[in-house]
């Protein structure tokens, strides 16, 4: 007569391999997920370069906030006028009341915002490197100078 009983042992083990796969597939995947979720939460580099540097205005010192920045050549700045009263922003040696409050580097051409309303702004690209001074028009003489660093 025939043996009918099957060896579990067997069957065991056979059924075990998939399953196995199975877990490992799934890790993957949970893996996969977890990095493209890490890189979602990354900044954008393209548009963290295009977003610009802002330097805040105000009616009271200090006046230009920061006072001083660094930047690299091709970045943005932009000025924004937060307070009550108009601002401006200029490199202009002919609009200076003391030729110490302008400076730019050989090869800069010079810029002037023109007046700038309350709540508004100007911005500016830097492509040459080197030290601008620039200065607010109508308070110059109350000492509204800042300095802009562009290196390479």
């Amino acid at each position: 007569m025939a043996s009918s009983t099957i060896d579990l042992r067997i069957a065991t083990a056979a059924s075990r391999r998939p399953r196995s796969r199975l877990i490992l597939r799934v890790a993957i995947v949970a893996a996969a997920l977890a990095v493209a979720a890490s890189l979602a939460l990354l900044p954008n580099p393209a548009k963290a370069a295009s977003s610009p540097i802002v330097i805040k205005m105000a009616d009271k010192q200090p006046f230009y906030t920061p006072a001083k920045v660094t930047i690299k050549v091709g970045d943005t700045v932009q000025w924004v006028n937060g307070g009550a009263t108009v601002h401006s922003v200029s490199t202009s040696a002919a609009n200076a009341q003391n030729p110490k409050d302008t400076s730019m580097p050989k090869g800069a051409t010079a810029f002037d915002s023109g007046f700038i309303p309350p709540g508004g702004d100007y911005s500016y690209t830097f492509t040459v490197p080197g030290t601008y001074r620039y200065f607010c028009v109508p308070h110059e003489k109350a000492g509204m100078v800042g300095v802009i660093v562009v290196k390479k």
